[in-house]
């Protein structure tokens, strides 16, 4: 299940799981923006099915994770990527924006990894992956509402991975420390990170034997300094 299946790291995602034979669920608050690239996604694995659904609202959340279910069984790997930045310095930072920015950075994260991990500890398996930011652990001038909201979400998978670690659920914090690429790879004068090499991490992460499970990894590009753009 890949929540926040839009342009990028969610497309990135599709297109590199699709070819790990595996039953892929595309989740977006808006199923139809989702069709082009699913056409060309059934191509190469014809389970792949898109679902609409908004993350910040539980019975949302519930009623998609049912029909995911029922369709394509019970999930091995889910992906939370949605996230919503709204920049402004904290003086002027309006409550509204400041609450929305943290219902899809942490609200959502948090809705959507409970309603996954009760599936997965029925099974003993499964894998979350909280994708994260700089924001995770720099609060950067400006970035008031990515860096409250993913703080949370650090926090969360943090509290998750010790609860549902012995329960067979492998939980990641995956920091993205860089922008990202157009999904078309390309000559660029900055450091960016590619989608679907962002999806290939996921994937290992997804794979690594019990003795050895990664918690929080952050990833970069090699021509990035560390913090460079703080």
């Amino acid at each position: 299940m890949i929540f926040g299946a839009g342009p990028n790291i969610g497309q990135g995602l599709l297109r590199q799981l699709a070819g790990a034979d595996l039953r892929i669920a595309a989740v977006a608050r808006n199923a139809e923006k989702l069709d082009q690239i699913i056409g060309e996604i059934r191509d190469i694995n014809p389970n792949v099915r898109a679902y609409g659904c908004d993350a910040t609202e539980p019975r949302s959340v519930q009623s998609v994770m049912q029909r995911i279910t029922q369709d394509l069984g019970r999930p091995t790997l889910v992906t939370y990527g949605a996230e919503l930045f709204i920049p402004g310095s904290f003086l002027d930072m309006e409550i509204p924006a400041f609450e929305e920015c943290w219902r899809h950075n942490c609200l959502g994260a948090f809705i959507v990894a409970r309603e996954a991990a009760r599936l997965m500890v029925a099974s003993g398996r499964g894998t979350i992956v909280l994708i994260g930011a700089t924001s995770a652990i720099v609060g950067r001038s400006g970035y008031l509402n990515m860096a409250v909201g993913k703080f949370g979400q650090r926090a969360l998978a943090q509290v998750m991975a010790r609860e549902l670690g012995p329960k067979g659920v492998h939980v990641v914090h995956l920091i993205i420390d860089a922008g990202v690429a157009p999904h078309e790879r390309g000559q660029s004068p900055e450091p960016l990170m590619h989608p679907e090499d962002i999806a290939s991490v996921v994937l290992s992460l997804h794979e690594q034997p019990k003795s050895a499970w990664t918690h929080e990894l952050d990833a970069r590009p090699f021509n990035e300094k560390f913090w460079e753009h703080c």
